[in-house]
């Protein structure tokens, strides 16, 4: 291990050495910005300078005092761009650098005062609430009405192609192996797992979702139906700015945030922080039967009330300094912190095969919850006289700390004597990231770029429960009293190369990661040491038809790797006839992902449609075990192969200049093959999943929103799971001279999104209906901008 570590940091650092090229001197290109008319100098407009003929943006700077501006460039074409609140843009192309060339003198550039063109500007300049491309979708956060005082679950079940179940499991195209980052890297915002940290997540750090379904192999291996990248909220203005939240909502949701950034010259600070009690009720009923030789021999009922919630809150703060224009380093620093008090009472119900009443049992449970996290990041990005040459570092250091202590008191109508039993769950984290990334372009239309990557986990979970024996004293249960360690250290190496001909661009990768894994229980012995060298092969074809249809044709070999919880046999005892426990021998599946896309830019609006396969090996599925003793365990396991088809349609449109409409539906058939300890789970599926989300701006200032999410039922290797559906419907009022914002929204208006699912065995049938928080909420949310004005805020 100490040889692959140091090996990895050697390469990490000599890899520039091999990568820097010869750097050209730029041409100075020179104005000054005038009002029309009058000559009155502009200052502080936007210059922007942008390569022809793909707008990649080159350089820009603000006028000075007397509007004179200065922009740097290599020889090549270019157009220029100047922007100024009140003044029509004004565009100048083309504008060529000669090869030698020291200075270009534009002369005087004049802008036009328009109030009407004012208006088109910020029109133009305000982005959609989503964005289509061939590779990716991009969702603005900020632009859903709904999306206003919610966690980042919340935010993530209105992103199409995405769904969230009522417990927090995140679906993409049907399919939860996908793989979830903050800032295009592992977060420590997300240490708890994917399914609790985005629920304690606060939605209002976060700018933007970005949607990748067929990753290149630029993109580390994990996730096997995609990628789904968090972009969290960064100002870069000059000057001091930002904004200030408040959230008030029902069930309890009370919260206050801001985000500021500070920008003088070459140094850039900026800060979010966020603050929030929540509590929310919760849980649901389920019936349970057990047969003998197709007889039924007994059944339970079981109603599960709870309520979950306290108080969390997170600072981060970080800087940007610029050297030069060439040498930029970002440091940022995370703290996040929750305590948590959880409540729930199970009742249970036990039936002779008649449906005479036996028994009746309760259990009650009180957890408390505590959570420190803390994430450092270094970045490092080098740019060259080539716009299109860059060379990046990237460091990040995780530290998170999770505790879980729970009573336990359980009484039934034949014993005087409560049960009382206690639990400890404690899990520390570290996780360390080292990137390098370098792109080099060859001529106008070719490019390489390669990469290394290096991460090192290390989680300890230490779990027990104890039972009060007639003594008084506390004795553990030899079956939930065990050390979990976990170490996945993932070394990975990447090359890509791409060019365009025309019309036509082709991209072919190829990424290698090497997992060393090891899953050992302390106290038991048992340990899981994996080991494996896989190879990820990607490739693209693309085809623009036309300056408004583009076509590509893609493919991606990826993994998903068990979560660690998931090969732990312990994860909470609130309902011992129905426990959750892991698999420590699980294997990762792997996918070879194959998609089509057609994307058609219209005149108000963009549409994609995709087509896919993806074909996976090793499928890990959670199994219902049904026990001797009239108890049911979740367990999962590595079954065959899935075979997973897919017709995809995404719109957005905007029918007229006041009303907005975006929608995705997902059709999608998945057949399973496997079978486990020689019963066979193969199941044969169709379904679908849709949302559509309809704004009307009602007038200048007031907007209303109307969204509704639809999932079909479908079945499963041992029954079915039935639709859930959700409305929602949300008003915007801009207030203080377009200054502040108020948001009123209503989610799950009629609290339809619950789980319901049901199995059927030869031996078991089960019937459920559960949520673990409930959805349905109102939410007042107040956010008041600093030094900005709305329509400056939406500007790309």
């Amino acid at each position: 291990m100490p040889f692959k570590y140091c090996t990895f940091l050697l390469a990490l650092i000599v890899l520039p050495l091999f990568t820097t090229a010869q750097e050209n001197v730029k041409a100075t290109i020179t104005g000054q910005l005038q009002e029309g008319g009058t000559e009155k100098p502009l200052p502080f407009a936007t210059a922007g300078l942008y390569a022809l003929p793909d707008s990649n943006m080159v350089s820009n700077a603000l006028t000075e005092a007397d509007g004179r501006f200065a922009l740097k460039a290599m020889p090549g074409k270019y157009y220029a761009l100047f922007q100024y609140v009140g003044y029509e843009n004004r565009l100048l192309s083309p504008i060529e650098v000669a090869a030698g060339q020291d200075t270009l003198r534009l002369g005087t550039v004049e802008m036009t005062t328009d109030a009407i063109a004012l208006q088109e500007v910020e029109v133009r300049a305000e982005r959609s609430q989503m964005e289509f491309k061939l590779d990716k979708r991009v969702f603005n956060v900020g632009k859903d009405l709904t999306n206003a005082g919610n966690n980042a679950a919340d935010i993530l079940d209105n992103v199409p192609s995405v769904s969230v179940d009522p417990e927090g499991n995140v679906s993409l195209r049907g399919s939860q192996g996908v793989r979830i980052l903050v800032n295009g890297q592992p977060s420590g915002l997300l240490s708890a797992g994917d399914t609790e940290a985005l629920q304690r997540m606060q939605g209002d750090m976060i700018e933007r979702v970005e949607v990748i379904t067929n990753p290149s192999a630029r993109y580390e291996a994990e996730g096997e139906a995609g990628i789904i990248n968090i972009i969290l909220k960064k100002e870069e203005e000059k000057g001091i700015n930002g904004s200030f939240g408040a959230t008030v909502g029902y069930p309890a949701n009370y919260g206050a945030s801001y985000n500021l950034n500070y920008r003088k010259e070459a140094f850039n600070f900026f800060s979010n922080f966020g603050a929030d009690y929540r509590r929310a009720p919760g849980g649901g009923n389920a019936t349970q039967r057990f047969f003998e030789n197709g007889e039924l021999t007994e059944y339970f009922t079981s109603e599960t009330n709870q309520n979950r919630g306290g108080l969390g809150g997170y600072l981060q703060m970080g800087t940007d300094y610029n050297f030069n224009e060439r040498n930029t380093v970002t440091a940022s620093f995370l703290y996040r912190t929750g305590e948590d008090d959880n409540r729930a009472t199970v009742t249970f119900r036990d039936f002779d095969p008649a449906g005479n009443l036996l028994n009746t049992t309760v259990r009650n449970t009180e957890e408390a919850e505590e959570e420190h996290n803390l994430e450092t990041t270094l970045n490092y990005e080098r740019q060259y006289d080539n716009p299109d040459q860059k060379w990046t570092f990237n460091f990040k250091y995780i530290l998170d700390d999770d505790t879980e202590i729970a009573d336990y008191r359980q009484t039934d109508q034949e014993s005087t004597i409560p049960l009382l039993q206690r639990s400890s769950n404690t899990e520390d984290e570290t996780n360390m990231l080292l990137q390098t990334d370098y792109i080099y372009p060859i001529g106008e239309n070719s490019k390489v770029e390669g990469g290394l990557r290096a991460t090192f986990r290390t989680v300890n979970n230490d779990f027990f429960v104890e039972e009060e024996d007639a003594d008084g004293n506390y004795t553990p249960l030899a079956d939930f009293n065990d050390e979990l360690e976990y170490t996945e250290d993932i070394y990975a190496a990447y090359a890509i190369g791409g060019h365009e001909f025309g019309p036509y661009s082709v991209q072919v990768g190829l990424r290698a990661e090497l997992s060393d894994i090891t899953a050992a229980l302390l106290r038991s012995g048992e340990s899981n040491d994996q080991d494996y060298l896989s190879f990820f092969p990607s490739a693209s074809f693309s085809y623009s038809i036309t300056e408004r249809d583009q076509l590509q044709v893609s493919y991606s070999r990826r993994l998903s790797r068990p979560y660690f919880r998931r090969l732990l046999p312990f994860s909470n005892y609130n309902n011992p006839r129905n426990n959750n426990i892991g698999n420590p021998n699980l294997r990762p599946e792997f996918t070879n992902s194959f998609e089509t896309g057609y994307l058609r830019y219209m005149e108000r609006g963009t549409f994609l449609t995709s087509l896919y396969y993806r074909r996976t090996t090793g499928v890990i599925e959670r199994l219902t075990l049904p026990a001797s003793d009239g108890t049911a365990i979740v367990y999962p396991v590595n079954l065959a192969v899935r075979d997973a088809f897919g017709l995809e349609f995404n719109l957005s449109v905007q029918p007229t200049d006041w009303w907005d409409i975006t929608g995705d539906v997902n059709l999608f058939r998945a057949i399973i093959e496997g079978s486990f300890e020689g019963t066979d789970y193969s199941a044969d599926t169709y379904a679908m999943s849709g949302q559509i989300n309809s704004k009307v701006k009602a007038t200048d200032r007031l907007q209303i929103q109307v969204s509704f999410d639809y999932t079909a039922p479908q079945r499963t290797p041992q029954g079915r799971r039935l639709s859930i559906y959700m409305l929602d419907i949300a008003a915007s009022l801009d207030v203080l001279d377009n200054r502040g914002t108020v948001t009123l929204s209503g989610r799950d208006l009629f609290n339809t999104r619950q789980r319901r699912s049901e199995v059927n065995l030869p031996n078991y049938e089960e019937t459920s209906v559960f949520q673990w928080r409930q959805t349905r909420r109102v939410i007042l949310s107040f956010n008041y901008r600093l030094n900005q004005e709305k329509q400056q805020q939406r500007r790309q």
